[in-house]
C-alpha cells in the first residue's frame, strides 16, 4: 500500500519547516503524479545500481562541504535536513519503474557480490515518508507544529496497514493515548535536556573564561603537577607585506591581587567602554599614522562575546564580525554579537594607546606581600630603570619549570621566591609586577600569547594554546613598557615536550586550512557558465535514458491489484477460503487462518495452510514445485467437495 497524498504532504512540510521549499514542491508534484498517470520504466538492476551509487557519491560531497563549511552550517542538523534532497532521486526513479520494492543490495555494495539474490527489501516510499518526518523535526525555529504534523502523518500512512483484528475505534483510541503519551514524555525530555544544556554550558563557560575573562584571572600558582600544555593551533597570524611582527599578543592586563594558595588577580575598575564605528566592521582605536603596519589574524571566534588577541599598539581592527567592541582602561578589547568568519585583519603603530594611565591601585601592596618582598627589597621609590634592572637581575639565576615539586598549602610564591627558584611564567609575571609596586613603579599582571613560531610554508605566524603567557608591565616615563623575567627558554623546553606526532598533525591542519582559505574565495558566480554546461548535459543524459528505455503501460486492474497488494496474494489457497464462505463457513473478522480450520472442522486443509503461509509470509519464499503442487493439490480438494455436495444432492 502506497502512502498517496499524505506522502506528498509530508514533503511540503519538511520543505517548509526546513526552508526548502523550493526543492520539496516538485519532489512532491512528481511523486504524487505517478497515481495519475500508467506508463513505467522496464529498469534493469545495473540502472538501479547507477542511481544508487550516484546518490552515495551525492552523499559523500555534502559531507565534505558540510566539513568545509562547518562554521556556516551546523553538520549534524543540515545533513538530516538534506537527506529527503539526497534519497529523493532514488526513490522517484522506482516509483516510474516496474520494480516494486528496492533490494538491499542496491543501497549496500557488498551484498551485491553475494551469489545467491538477494530476498530482502525496502518500500522507499515509506522511508521517504520517515526521513521528511524526521528532518521537518530539525527545524530551529518553530517546534509547535511539528509534533501535530507528525503524529498526523504517522496516524494516516499507519491506518490501511492497520490489523483488522481489532475494531476501528479501539484502534484510533490507541492510536491518540500513544501520541499524547508520546508528546507529554517529549516536553519532559525536553525541559530536562534545557536545564542541563544550561548547567553545562555555564560550566563550561566559567572554566574556559579562567585565564580569558576580562575581570578576573586564576593563576595556576600551587598547583601539583606537570600542566598540560595543548599542541593544538589556536590561530594563524599573516603579516602584510615584509614587515615584521610583535613578538607579545595582548589579551587583558588586571591591576588588583589576592593571597592565598591560588593567586587570583582582578580589575580595580570593571567598565567597558563602547568603541564607535567607522564603518560597520572598522573601529579605529587611534589616530592615524604613517608608520602603521597591517596583519591579518585568522581566528574563527566560537563565542557571541570574547577577548580579542591584539598587539598593543593596535590602532584599527577591520572586518571584525561584531555588533560591537569595547575597550577597559587596562586594553582589553571585547567583541560582542560575534559571527563565524575566517579572519579579521589589524592596524598597529608604535607606542600604546590601549593601556590607560595607572592609578593609586596600581601600586597596591598589602601587608602579607610587603612582609614577603620586605627580605628582598625594602619598601621604597627606586628609579624605574633601577628597579626593572634589579628585578632582571635578581631572576637571572631562576629556571623555568611546568613542574610543582611539593604541594605547597601556605604560600606558593614565597615558596617559588626562596625554595624552589623555578616555575612557569604565572610566577615570574605575578612575582615581578608585585617586586616593582615594591620598589615603587606602578605595575600590571598581563595574559596573552607569545608569537614565536613562523611556518615559512604558509607564510605565517602560528599561535598554539601552549603558547599562551603571562608577563608585567611598568610604568616607565609616561609610558607602558613590558617586563618579562621568564626565562626565554621557556619555549624551547615546552617545544621539546611537543607529541612527537605533531608535525603530522601540523601537516594535515595546515594544509587543511590552506585548502578552506581557498574554498572561502570561491565564489558560485565564477563558475555559472560551467554549472550551466554541467547542468545541461546531465539533463540531456537524462532525456536520452527516457527515451531509449523500455516502457510499459500498467492496466487500471493492474493498478487495482497493486493498490491492495498483499504479499503472497497470488497464492491459491485463498480460493479455498472465497469456496468455503460460499458454502456458509465464513472466517470472523480477524480471525486466524488455523484456528478458523479448526473451528469449521477442516484439519485436512492444515498442510496446505502450512505450504500457504511460507509463500506469503518467509522471506527466502517458496520453490516453484512447491507452488505447482499447491495449486494441484488446492484444485483437487476443491473438485472433490464439489464432487460430494452433487453426490448429496
Amino acid at each position: 500500500m502506497k502512502p498517496r497524498i499524505i506522502q506528498g504532504l509530508a514533503i511540503l512540510a519538511w520543505g517548509i519547516q526546513a526552508d526548502l521549499i523550493w526543492f520539496a514542491l516538485p519532489i512532491a508534484v512528481i511523486l504524487e503524479a505517478r497515481y495519475f498517470q500508467n506508463r513505467r520504466w522496464a529498469l534493469t538492476k545495473k540502472d538501479l545500481y547507477l542511481v544508487a551509487d550516484l546518490t552515495s557519491v551525492a552523499m559523500v560531497g555534502m559531507i565534505i562541504f558540510l566539513f568545509l563549511n562547518a562554521r556556516t552550517y551546523h553538520f549534524i542538523t543540515t545533513l538530516i535536513q538534506w537527506l529527503p534532497i539526497l534519497f529523493s532521486p532514488l526513490v522517484i526513479v522506482l516509483a516510474y519503474s516496474t520494480t516494486e520494492k528496492m533490494t538491499m543490495d542496491i543501497l549496500i555494495y557488498s551484498l551485491r557480490r553475494q551469489k545467491e539474490p538477494v530476498q530482502q527489501s525496502w518500500d522507499m516510499d515509506y522511508l521517504l515518508l520517515g526521513l521528511c518526518i524526521l528532518a521537518a523535526g530539525f527545524n530551529t525555529n518553530d517546534y509547535s507544529l511539528f509534533f501535530p504534523l507528525a503524529a498526523f502523518a504517522v496516524f494516516w500512512s499507519l491506518f490501511p496497514l492497520r490489523s483488522t483484528r481489532y475494531q476501528t475505534g479501539i484502534w484510533i483510541l490507541a492510536v491518540c493515548i500513544t501520541f499524547i503519551s508520546a508528546g507529554f514524555t517529549h516536553q519532559v525530555i525536553r525541559e530536562a535536556h534545557l536545564v542541563v544544556k544550561a548547567k553545562s554550558e555555564q560550566w563550561i563557560a566559567n572554566w574556559i573564561t579562567q585565564r580569558t575573562d576580562p575581570l578576573k584571572t586564576r593563576t595556576a600558582l600551587g598547583k601539583v603537577g606537570r600542566l598540560k600544555l595543548s599542541d593544538s593551533i589556536l590561530f594563524r597570524i599573516k603579516p602584510i607585506g615584509d614587515q615584521s611582527f610583535p613578538d607579545l599578543l595582548h589579551e587583558a592586563s588586571y591591576d588588583y591581587s589576592s593571597t592565598g594558595t591560588s593567586m587570583e588577580w582582578a580589575v580595580w575598575k570593571t567598565s567597558f567602554s563602547a568603541v564607535p564605528h567607522e564603518d560597520d566592521f572598522t573601529w579605529r582605536f587611534s589616530d592615524t599614522s604613517p608608520e602603521e603596519n597591517a596583519a591579518r589574524i585568522y581566528l574563527e571566534f566560537s563565542r557571541e562575546s570574547s577577548l580579542v588577541p591584539v598587539p598593543v599598539s593596535l590602532s584599527e581592527i577591520h572586518n571584525l564580525p561584531a555588533l560591537e567592541v569595547k575597550l577597559n582602561k587596562y586594553g582589553a578589547i571585547q567583541g560582542n554579537g560575534l559571527v563565524p568568519s575566517p579572519y579579521f585583519d589589524i592596524k598597529y603603530s608604535l607606542g600604546s594607546p590601549l593601556y590607560g594611565p595607572p592609578g593609586e591601585i596600581d601600586l597596591y601592596l598589602d601587608e602579607e606581600h610587603v612582609e614577603l618582598l620586605s627580605r628582598i627589597v625594602d619598601r621604597a621609590n627606586y628609579p624605574a630603570k633601577n628597579a626593572i634592572a634589579f628585578i632582571q637581575g635578581y631572576f637571572s639565576d631562576f629556571k623555568y619549570s611546568l613542574f610543582q615539586e611539593v604541594r605547597v598549602e601556605s604560600n606558593p610564591l614565597e615558596h617559588f621566591l626562596y625554595s624552589r627558584k623555578a616555575g612557569h611564567c604565572e610566577y615570574f609575571a605575578s612575582a615581578t609586577a608585585l617586586l616593582l609596586r615594591q620598589m615603587g613603579v606602578p605595575s600590571r599582571y598581563v595574559v596573552g600569547y607569545s608569537v614565536q613560531e613562523y611556518n615559512g610554508a604558509l607564510g605565517m605566524y602560528i599561535v598554539r594554546q601552549r603558547h599562551a603567557h603571562a608577563w608585567a608591565i611598568a610604568y616607565v616615563g609616561g609610558d607602558w613598557r613590558v617586563v618579562d623575567t621568564t626565562p626565554h627558554v621557556w619555549l624551547a623546553e615546552e617545544d621539546n615536550n611537543a607529541n612527537l606526532l605533531q608535525p603530522v598533525f601540523d601537516f594535515f591542519a595546515n594544509y587543511s586550512f590552506m585548502f578552506r582559505l581557498w574554498w572561502n574565495d570561491q565564489k558560485i558566480e565564477d563558475y555559472e557558465f560551467e554549472l550551466y554546461v554541467i547542468g545541461g548535459i546531465l539533463v540531456l543524459i537524462l532525456l536520452w535514458r527516457i527515451a531509449t528505455s523500455e516502457q510499459v503501460i500498467i492496466s487500471d486492474k493492474e493498478k487495482e491489484e497493486n493498490d491492495s497488494w498483499l504479499p503472497g496474494r497470488e497464492s491459491p489457497f485463498f480460493k479455498i477460503e472465497d469456496y468455503l464462505s460460499e458454502e456458509g463457513l465464513k472466517r470472523y473478522r480477524g480471525e486466524v487462518l488455523r484456528r478458523w480450520l479448526i473451528r469449521i472442522q477442516k484439519p485436512e486443509l492444515l498442510p496446505l495452510l502450512g505450504i500457504h503461509n511460507r509463500w506469503r509470509f518467509d522471506p527466502v519464499g517458496v520453490g516453484a514445485n512447491d507452488k505447482i503442487a499447491l495449486n494441484k493439490q488446492v484444485d483437487n480438494w476443491i473438485l472433490s467437495q464439489a464432487d460430494q455436495d452433487s453426490s448429496i444432492r
